[in-house]
């Protein structure tokens, strides 16, 4: 039987999640914060302890150290209740190790592993799964995640996965599966390009006497906020940076050096590297 979901819906779902790390732990309290799951319908497999410590705390009761028992688990309860769904959330190479390709059948299976096709991924868990691509980013561990989901599944299997990972952020894009490597490029990989950044200049203010402290509080608050306003101002980015750079002044000082030192090829040729690797990930 399956079992179609969207907000709003009083239908029950089931969701075993295989991997419960930042991201996998991330989708699921977004989930439930939103209502859109019941921490009590929700299964894990981890084989690290402090994981499965961390899906008890968060209430969810069926914790297993192996795929293979979660699996078992959920068979249990789709007998009383409804068709259950997996997220696969584990590193890309842990994805033939698991063993449970023969207990998949024709489940939905929503999957984050970066740089594994669709297709890579049916033909793991056995060749008869509905398999959905999904890419979220970090943010998602704060409800403010981006996330794209590759278009070709089932309009029910797709329209289940903008459900769950809308709750974890504002940003969700259908685009087609070839653009996925670009999309993790961008955002996927994108918050440590931001982190990056933000080391960068703690490192210029304490050489420029600040404490590590003070340094590391004003870079915070002036990201985020950076941040804030682009999301909530209409207009683009070069319009945004014209505002602060008032000619002759510091920030035009700043700038000049970054175009000096080639900074925009720079970033740019970093996401390409990101992208390529993402393809080889998939071959």
């Amino acid at each position: 039987m399956t079992t179609d979901y969207a907000p709003g819906m009083a239908s029950r779902s089931l969701l075993l999640v295989i991997g419960y790390g930042s991201m996998g732990s991330a989708i699921v309290r977004g989930a439930c914060s939103a209502n859109l799951l019941a921490a009590g319908d929700i299964i894990v497999a981890d084989p690290e302890e402090p994981r499965r410590r961390a899906a008890a705390a968060d209430g969810i009761t069926s914790v297993h150290a192996l795929a293979i028992d979660a699996i078992a688990e959920l068979q249990r309860r789709e007998s009383t209740c409804c068709e259950g769904s997996i997220l696969l959330a584990v590193k890309p190479q842990m994805l033939p190790d698991l063993g449970v390709s023969h207990l998949i059948g024709t489940r939905r299976v929503i999957s984050i592993l970066a740089g594994m096709s669709a297709a890579r991924v049916l033909a793991s868990l056995g060749g008869l799964a509905r398999v959905v691509r999904v890419m979220p980013n970090l943010p998602a561990a704060i409800g403010q995640g981006a996330t794209a989901i590759a278009r070709g599944a089932d309009p029910a299997d797709t329209a289940f996965a903008r459900s769950l990972f809308g709750a974890a952020g504002p940003c969700v894009l259908e685009i087609d599966e070839r653009l996925m490597d670009a999309f993790t490029a961008l955002a996927g990989s994108g918050p440590a390009y931001l982190f990056f950044l933000a080391e960068s200049m703690i490192r210029a203010g304490v050489e420029m006497g600040l404490t590590p402290e003070q340094a590391d509080q004003a870079v915070r608050a002036t990201l985020s906020g950076a941040a804030s306003l682009l999301a909530a101002d209409p207009r683009d980015p070069a319009s945004l940076r014209a505002a602060v750079t008032s000619r002759g002044g510091t920030t035009a000082a700043a700038i000049a050096s970054m175009e000096a030192d080639g900074m925009d090829g720079a970033l740019r040729r970093a996401i390409l590297a990101a992208e390529a690797r993402g393809r080889e990930l998939g071959r």
